[in-house]
């Protein structure tokens, strides 16, 4: 059988700096996706398809991160969640 020992007011602070770390990526990214994505109105000329083609690519990138950020905030919530269950569920076990 295998112990952990998790500290859930500890973990629970943690998510909460994540949290905020999370917010703040993805409103710097927002604000670069928004600039970026105004170059491509000013760029004409011969350069008008080479942005376009990093555009198409950093509008991917973009997407994923955002998807990235997420996911792993939501991991390390569900994660605090299923230790506090498991916690709990032991406690009632015992007592």
């Amino acid at each position: 059988m295998s112990d952990f020992f998790v500290r859930h007011s500890q973990y629970s602070d943690v998510n909460q700096v994540l949290a905020q770390a999370v917010g703040f990526m993805g409103s710097v990214l927002e604000e670069l996706n928004t600039f970026l994505k105004g170059m491509g109105e000013a760029t004409q000329g011969q350069a008008a398809p080479l942005w376009q083609e990093q555009q198409v690519q950093w509008n991917k990138t973009y997407t994923d991160m955002h998807h990235r950020l997420n996911t792993g905030h939501k991991a390390s919530n569900e994660a605090q969640q299923i230790f506090q269950d498991g916690d709990r569920r032991g406690a009632a076990i015992f007592g």
